[in-house]
């Protein structure tokens, strides 16, 4: 007895790392009480490129890259080879501005494409003699930004209204994911993550300022900032997150989830006044020369998405009593990118 993991988006930034914690396992829980030894570990993406070379040194690692949306691909990930359980990590989708910009592109590969991959995880329950665990990667934009939510945490139970095609488009998913899993086809969870903050780059998302203020500042460069500084916003930590994919995906007991799949996983909120104090603050302790940080009006920004539409706390109990992790510090989220990101790049 053996199992396949299957990381759809493999290449992303909580693909990386989310690849990383599993390669450095042997064997992998499919109860809270029961593993398996790690017979294969897929990484799947649409880029070659996005995927390290350090992932692919152990024997045990499969690259396939290909089209979210094509049947005999995502068949070809998730077929056994032996393996008697086939778990599937999706994190693959196209952020909210990019999804914004072309509503097709959105809709093919955040909606049409997830179905493909439920569908063909659906296939496996009658080969493997029963339905095997889903892990799907939602949002928190896939609330109704109303005025009751901006005053009020929302939670799983939140009505479900996002302003943008990307939340709209998650929570068609959230809704099937729970759907598949009452009809016995999957065993559904659904991990709903607040902005992962701390990604090396630009991203056309509406949480890229967050991001912005301390990675740009930290690289040494000027950054303009196009939101106000003043509204929080639930931010989450790339590890933790980490942390919680690898609990979701064997160590929780999925029937303590009942009828709704979702789990909101831990972030807290803050302002970028308060993120922008932190990076003065790690910057001293690290002893880094920050870059210089401005304000401009929204419409010169760099996202899509040009004001915050996103519902400001989160409500995570039901996750804390789950048993999930849930730290979430802003300066060590910031330290990680410095240590990732910053030192090594020192040291050439």
């Amino acid at each position: 007895m053996s199992i396949r993991i299957v990381i759809i988006g493999a290449g992303g930034l909580v693909g990386i790392r989310l690849s990383q914690a599993i390669l450095a396992k042997q064997q992998f829980h499919i109860s809270p009480s029961k593993t398996l030894p790690i017979r294969k570990i897929v990484l799947f993406d649409v880029s070659a490129s996005s995927i390290p070379d350090s992932l692919k040194i152990d024997p045990r690692v499969e690259v396939i890259i290909g089209d979210l949306c094509d049947k005999e691909t995502i068949q070809r990930a998730l077929k056994p080879e032996g393996a008697t359980r086939v778990t599937t990590i999706h994190l693959a989708a196209l952020l909210s501005g990019n999804s914004e910009d072309n509503f097709d592109l959105g809709m093919k590969i955040n909606l049409f494409g997830t179905i493909n991959v439920m569908e063909q995880v659906r296939a496996l329950a009658p080969i493997l003699g029963g339905p095997q665990i889903y892990v799907y990667t939602s949002t928190d934009y896939v609330s109704a930004f109303t005025p009751y939510n901006k005053t009020h945490p929302v939670n799983e139970e939140s009505f479900r209204l996002s302003p943008v095609s990307y939340g709209v488009q998650k929570a068609c998913n959230e809704l099937l994911v729970c759907d598949y899993t009452r009809k016995g086809f999957i065993d559904g969870r659904v991990a709903r993550l607040s902005a992962v903050i701390g990604r090396p780059g630009f991203s056309n998302s509406i949480s890229y300022p967050y991001t912005g203020i301390f990675t740009q500042p930290l690289e040494g460069k000027d950054y303009s900032v196009s939101l106000p500084m003043d509204i929080p916003y639930p931010c989450s930590s790339l590890n933790t997150n980490t942390d919680c994919f690898v609990f979701l995906a064997g160590q929780l007991d999925g029937d303590k989830l009942g009828h709704n799949r979702v789990i909101q996983l831990p972030a807290k909120s803050w302002t970028l006044n308060d993120i922008y104090k932190a990076t003065l603050e790690v910057a001293k302790e690290e002893g880094i020369r920050l870059g210089k940080v401005t304000q401009v009006e929204a419409t010169k920004g760099t996202t899509t998405i040009k004001e915050i539409n996103v519902c400001p706390y989160v409500d995570c109990s039901k996750a804390q009593a789950l048993g999930l992790p849930m730290s979430v510090d802003l300066k060590d989220i910031i330290r990680d990118y410095v240590h990732t990101y910053i030192k090594p790049k020192a040291k050439l």
